[in-house]
Order: C-alpha cells, then structure tokens, then sequence
C-alpha cells in the first residue's frame, strides 16, 4: 500500500479518486510528463473480476505510444468471428478478421478484460515510482480559487488525512462520492431490464475465438472469449418474470441461458456472476472549477459496443496533457475548459448510440422480435461482401472515427485539398523508416507535441520550431511519397500533433510567427 509523505501532507498538484481504469490511466498519462499526483481508492488492489472486456483500437493506440500495446496483445484475446443463434439455429456465420486494415495498427476486436487493463496500467504506474493509496477513500472536499482540500479516511490505520491539490480529477465510478458533493445533475434513466455478468468456463462445441449473441424474444444473452481456453464471459439480460426477485443465483438463471441460445453446452465452474440495473445517465458539465468528472463518474451507459472503459481511458487521455500545460505555466486555465468542450459531445453521441443497439437487441415487442430473426441475418450477409460498410462499423465501435473539428484548439491554414483537418485523429500512414515499414504512430510517442513536417528540406527544417518552444514540441521531418499524395499532401505541410495524437494544427508554412499564435490560444 502507498502512503503520504510528508511532502504531500503539505499538497501536491493532483489527487485522482479512484483507481480503475480511468483513474490508473490518468495517474500513467500525468506520471509520463512528470506531473506530481496521489491517486487513492477504497479497495484493497486491482479490480479481481473481469468486468469490462473489451479494447478499442483508439485505446490500443495509446497502450501504443505508452510502450504497453504488446503486452495487451499476448494477454488478450483476438476475437475472430460472430455467430448468432436464434431458436436454436445459428442465423450468422460472420468473420471478423482485420475490419479495420488500413486504419491503424490494431484492425481487429481485441478482448482483455479490465482487471488485466488495471494490472497493466499499476504495473506501469509503480514503474514510474508511484503508487495507489488503496484503502483509502475520500469523505469530504473543498475547493478555493487556488485548489482543493480533500478529507481521506485510511480504513486500515482508521485515521483521516487532509491533503491539499491544484485540481482533482474523479473517476470513482458511476456512483461518484465526488460527483455527489459536487452536487452535479446525473439525469437520464434506468433500463427494465435485469442484466446479468458472469466469468465460466464452458464445455461446448463452439470454436475458439468467437463470440456467440444470442437474442429472443424475451430476453437476450452472448458469449465472450476470454484469456484462457474454454474461458468466457457470460452477459445478458433476465426475462420480465425476473424484475422483482433479489438475491438471484447463477443457478437460477441457467436454464434461461440454455433455452435462450438453444445449444449443448455445460458451465463447469463459475468463477464470478452479478446481477444488476442498467443506467443511462450523463452529467451536464464535465468540469466544475477545479475538479474534473472522469469515466463513469461523469457518463454511464448500456455495454452494447464495448464502449465504457475505452471511452473513459480517453477522457483521462485528453485530460491529462491539458493539465500538464497548466501546471507547467505554458498555458493558461482556459485550457481546461476544452476538456468539456471536446469529451461532452462524444459522451451525448455514445449514449444515444449504445441506446439504440440495446434497444435494438432486447425489446420484446413482437415487431422488434421479428426485425432481430429475419432483418439481422440479411445485414450481416451484406456486412460480409462489402469492406466498406464493414470499415466504416469499425470505426466506429473503435472509436478512431472522432473528431475535435469544432474545438478552439483545432486549427487549419492549409490551401491544400486534404482527405483530413485539424482536429481529427493523426492519419494512418505507413512508411519506410530506416528500411523497415511502419506507421507514424511509432514515433509519435514522446510526452510532448510532435510537429510533422511532410516533404522535408534536406537542411532538415531544425529552425522551423522556435527556441522558445522546443521543450514542448519534438520536431519529426518526413519525405513527400505515394502515402501521402493519396491524402491530398502535394507539397510541403506541416502538422502540429497534440500530446493525445489529435491534430492541433494544419499550415503549409510556420513562418508568420503562426507556432507562437497557435500556442497562445492556450493562454
């Protein structure tokens, strides 16, 4: 277990409450720009159960630039294909495989559960010579125009601490104790229906690495791949007859799997099974003065899409290098205030979306019955002979597809007739890299801003970054190619890539003092 020095009994600059995946990847991202922090939660380690399952290409990314992205490979799972059962009768024979070549690195659906996420990311963050206060859990705050002060209760030594932060970042769960002394709206609504989780390891015919959903008339439930043979994830929702019963057992509800998916198959152990409500809820503010909503403290939804870890590792992604800005002096607190301008949109547009897919896939009336029965087959065999569609489902669900176009920090002056713009997600190109193909996502890694400048002088370009901005930016000088002619790039341009790989700003010259004008947005 961590504990405060004497240092940080006097402050620090961040307190993170809440040590899941949000909270470990915020305290990773603060902890690679060197930023002092303490990070508490009230449990005694990592998450033991599997929880969520799985990760997105845009999350893989940032495993990526962190060094971790071949850890999660060789943990996780690579999830081939999709069947769907309905009456017993398999409707959907779907492969996978690479959707998204071409896209980014990760073209595929990776599953790794987010207890080995939280293992990996404490793992990196003890690394980094820091560590998780567990036991520890936050009782009251305060904030002031200079910081917070935060009243911790340790559980073990039965003692309360007071620690004083610059800012707090919560990201303890949908039921924030932050979120609720902030006394923040958290509207929107619960589901009907029961859903159930469960990790077991199962004895049936069925291939490896696929995933098998299963919707019926009254209830639906699908089948996880996990990190070891016959090994999966169980998940669903429980028929009406099962609304008003508590203390519900796996027992109980294992004749409603078996006659739902209508296949042979036998649980042999049951290593975790919960039952619970499904929430659709977001706050109206991500932001409140110096404290900051984070994850499933600021947005909790259906798991339909895989969405709710991986979008909480990107709030604390896009968080994070803000913070860093203002801590250091290069940028003012207006700053912060485009952590909400750029994640509140995306939070709207996830809940409406994973909304209507359990929608979709658990309404009982008969005429939604019917469109899962005949409608469902029919699109997956249009899926299967057009990329396309199949691309653009990708991007999706792995959440490359998004865009900061409408933020004060995306910039463009390029007379160019480019296929992207400020604000949008770096551009996958792969290049020949010292006779070695790879994407620029490789050597987009330092824990700063990267100005790429695409057809460069053979002098190098050295003086296109002015002196006074050389700690924050790293300067990667590329050659004009094919790659980058199919973008539209017909001469020299330069692309200014936030710490978050996001694209600052788009010119075809720095001169015009337009680096100094673009930073001092920032202030």
């Amino acid at each position: 277990m961590g504990t405060i020095t004497a240092n940080h009994q006097l402050g620090t600059d961040i307190i993170i409450v809440g040590a899941g995946p949000t909270g470990l990847m915020a305290a990773c991202q603060l902890a690679r720009f060197g930023v002092d922090l303490i990070i508490i939660d009230a449990k005694a380690g990592t998450t033991p159960e599997s929880r969520a399952m799985l990760v997105s290409a845009r999350s893989m990314e940032i495993y990526q630039q962190m060094g971790l992205s071949d850890k999660v490979l060789a943990q996780g799972e690579y999830i081939r294909n999709l069947s769907i059962y309905i009456d017993g009768k398999e409707k959907v024979d779907f492969s996978l495989g690479k959707a998204g070549a071409g896209l980014t690195d990760f073209p595929y659906i990776q599953s790794f559960e987010q207890s080995g996420n939280e293992s990996l990311l404490y793992e990196q963050l003890r690394k980094k010579g820091r560590d998780v206060l567990w036991h520890t859990e936050l009782v009251d705050m305060e904030q002031s125009a200079e910081g917070v002060t935060v009243k911790l209760q340790d559980l073990v030594a039965k003692r309360q601490l007071e620690v004083r932060a610059k800012y707090l970042i919560a990201c303890d769960g949908a039921s924030s104790t932050v979120r609720q002394l902030l006394k923040c709206k958290f509207e929107g609504k619960t589901y009907e229906n029961k859903f159930f989780v469960a990790d077991t390891r199962i004895d049936w015919a069925q291939p490896a690495h696929r995933v098998v959903a299963s919707p019926s008339r009254t209830n639906f439930c699908a089948f996880f791949p996990m990190y070891d043979k016959d090994t999966y994830r169980v998940l669903g929702t429980l028929p009406g007859s099962f609304y008003n019963k508590e203390n519900i057992a796996f027992q109980d509800i294992e004749p409603v799997i078996r006659s739902t998916v209508g296949i042979p198959l036998q649980f042999k152990v049951v290593n975790w099974f919960s039952v619970y409500k499904l929430h659709q809820r977001c706050v109206e503010s991500f932001a409140v003065n110096r404290c900051f909503l984070a994850g499933d403290a600021a947005h909790i939804h259906s798991p339909a899409g895989g969405q709710g870890m991986n979008t909480g590792l990107q709030d604390a992604y896009n968080l994070s290098w803000k913070l860093w800005m203002v801590l250091t002096g290069t940028a003012g607190e207006s700053l912060l205030c485009t952590y909400h301008t750029e994640r509140y949109p995306f939070a709207k547009w996830l809940l409406k979306f994973t909304d209507r897919i359990f929608g979709f896939m658990t309404d009982r009336q008969v005429f939604f019955y019917l469109l899962r029965k005949h409608l469902l087959p029919f699109l997956f065999k249009v899926l299967s002979i057009s990329p396309r569609i199949k691309k653009r489902i990708f991007r999706a669900l792995s959440q490359i597809w998004y865009s900061y176009g409408d933020s004060p920090l995306s910039v463009g002056h390029s007379e160019q007739s480019l296929t992207f713009k400020a604000g949008d997600r770096f551009p996958y190109v792969r290049i020949d890299h010292k006779g070695k193909m790879i994407s620029c996502y490789h050597l987009l890694t330092a824990a700063k801003f990267h100005l790429v400048c695409i057809g460069a002088d053979s002098n190098g370009n050295k003086d296109d970054v002015p002196a006074a901005l050389v700690p924050l930016i790293q300067l990667i000088n590329l050659p004009h190619s094919p790659c980058w002619l199919k973008l539209g790039i017909r001469k020299k341009l330069y692309i200014l890539v936030r710490p978050d790989n996001y694209i600052g700003m788009i010119t075809d010259r720095i001169d015009d003092d337009r680096l100094e004008r673009y930073f001092r947005l920032f202030r």
